[in-house]
């Protein structure tokens, strides 16, 4: 089935999404505008990539986690060219001044024909001890991404969403127990 870049579908399946991907690389961007289908797929693909990012951090030991099958790759190269970069506390400043940005496209081009949308816009926290949320997220290229969250999980530094959700899980679990519990202990006994 051929799917158009132009196509208003809103909820496209992954499939549809890669074609929609495979047709973008072809697509002069200088010739068109921005088209609101295709900021609607980038975002959901932004957007489910940030759940199923915070799912694996949260429920698999972060120091055992490989994002990539080029994990040590990106990470010799990120700390070879980024020695210095706090990766705990990212200053969006500093990352996108003009210097930052000229170092982090070398960087990223390393990766071109090893990582698959490796110049994808993605989101990355900014303070790796929070969750994602707009005050702290920021946009970034993929490979980018990569870098810094694995030298976040090499360190350690997102243990501390380790087992998070299964907590929040039981604790929804308990209060709509007690919740139901109450709602039954104040119905009239027949």
């Amino acid at each position: 089935m051929a799917f158009s870049v132009l196509s208003n579908v809103n909820n496209p399946t992954q499939e549809q999404l890669r074609e929609r991907q495979k047709e973008l690389s072809k697509v002069d961007a200088s010739k068109y505008g921005n088209d609101s289908a295709v900021e609607m797929a980038w975002a959901q693909k932004a957007f489910r990539h940030t759940e199923v990012y915070f799912k694996l951090i949260s429920n698999i030991e972060c120091t055992k986690l490989k994002l990539t099958k080029h994990d040590d790759e990106i990470h010799s190269q990120f700390m070879m060219a980024f020695p210095r970069v706090p990766v705990a506390v990212l200053d969006e400043d500093r990352m996108k001044s003009v210097s930052a940005k000229r170092r982090w496209r070398a960087f990223c081009n390393l990766f071109e024909n090893h990582i698959d949308d490796y110049n994808f816009g993605t989101l990355l926290r900014l303070d790796c001890k929070e969750g994602y949320s707009e005050s702290n997220t920021m946009l970034v290229p993929r490979v980018q991404f990569l870098a810094i969250e694995i030298a976040r999980n090499r360190l350690g530094l997102n243990m501390c969403h380790f087992g998070k959700k299964a907590e929040e899980k039981k604790k929804e679990e308990k209060e709509e127990e007690v919740s139901s519990d109450k709602q039954e202990s104040s119905e009239p006994a027949a």
